[in-house]
């Protein structure tokens, strides 16, 4: 499996520094982080931390207006 995740729905507003800081303050560090428009690629430290991340945030975190999407990218 890969240890990538990908982040959909963000916020135009949304900085790539607020996107890893909600991830650690959750105890998953992100390694990697390239954000676009509406939308992210991260890469985590192992297969671990993208199921650690998608249980805790997949659909149940926001921020600004706009609820994240959270998946393992392969």
């Amino acid at each position: 499996m890969s240890n990538k995740l990908y982040i959909g729905n963000i916020d135009k507003q949304v900085s790539e520094d607020e996107i890893r800081q909600l991830f650690l303050d959750r105890g998953i560090a992100l390694q990697d982080v390239l954000l676009k428009s509406g939308y992210a690629f991260a890469e985590c430290e192992d297969q671990a931390a993208v199921d650690n991340a998608i249980d805790k945030l997949a659909g149940k975190f926001h921020l600004v207006k706009w609820r994240f999407r959270i998946e393992a990218w392969t």
